[in-house]
């Protein structure tokens, strides 16, 4: 791993450079890591020939996402820009794949994703408000199985890594670990990544669905467990899609 260069705060870069993500549960209980190998998956019909696996419109993609007052906090003024493209960089590069971000999963996004959206829940704090995100993309073509697979064999060699927002960022050490992942959709994966010593992290909840991509982030404390309200999340866009 490269040195890092100059260091910031951990607190703050967990509060402030992973702003879609969000805070535990009210009653924090301790979480309990699975293997490392986190990703799972559920059987499935013949490929992506499910109502939830269907290519969507934009109409569709609101739709299925939950309703401004459907959140644990209020929710946020800000919106998704479902096109963003990351900057991101990590060492190993390869922890990448943690976030579904290296820069093949990029440019599968930007050459093929046909409508996307999502909904943040804040809130209303001073510092490190707690945070969760729900976003779902769609594409032209099913979403890769090997993406997937890719971010669970990334989690045995990113237990520790560095991050940063950009190449010309600072870097931050950081620690992941998989988190219970329940089987949904064609396929899930589910990771934690942060700082124990700071009792901060980011919750992640992947989803593939046929030619669609869901993510459930929250922010929260390193003891808490988030599992059951981002599977509640997850399940409810895949059952709106197979209405």
């Amino acid at each position: 791993m490269r040195p890092a260069q100059r260091l910031v705060p951990l607190v703050t870069a967990l509060a402030v450079a992973l702003p879609l993500a969000a805070c535990g549960e009210d009653s924090p209980t301790p979480a309990t890591p699975t293997s490392s190998a986190a990703t799972t998956s559920a059987p499935t019909p013949s490929p992506a020939d499910g109502p939830e696996q269907r290519r969507l419109t934009a109409a569709e993609v609101k739709a299925a996402l939950p309703g401004k007052d459907e959140g644990p906090y209020p929710a946020s003024d800000r919106e998704i820009d479902p096109t963003r493209q990351s900057t991101a960089v990590t060492d190993p590069e390869s922890c990448l794949a943690l976030e579904l971000d290296t820069p093949e999963m990029r440019t599968f996004k930007k050459e093929h994703m046909v409508a996307g959206g999502g909904q943040i829940y804040l809130q209303p704090q001073d510092f490190a408000a707690p945070q969760m995100s729900v976003t779902l993309w769609s594409h032209d073509e099913v979403y890769p199985q090997r993406f997937f697979d890719e971010a669970g064999a990334a989690l045995a060699e990113c237990g520790t890594l560095a991050s940063g927002d950009s190449p010309d960022d600072s870097l931050n050490d950081l620690q992941a670990t998989s988190i219970p992942t329940p089987a949904m959709g064609d396929q899930s994966f589910g990771v934690r990544i942060g700082r124990e010593e700071f009792d901060m992290a980011v919750d992640y909840l992947w989803v593939r669905s046929g030619h669609n991509l869901i993510s459930v982030r929250m922010r929260t404390g390193y003891t808490q467990s988030n599992d059951k309200r981002l599977a509640t999340y997850a399940q409810g866009v895949l059952d709106e899609l197979a209405r």
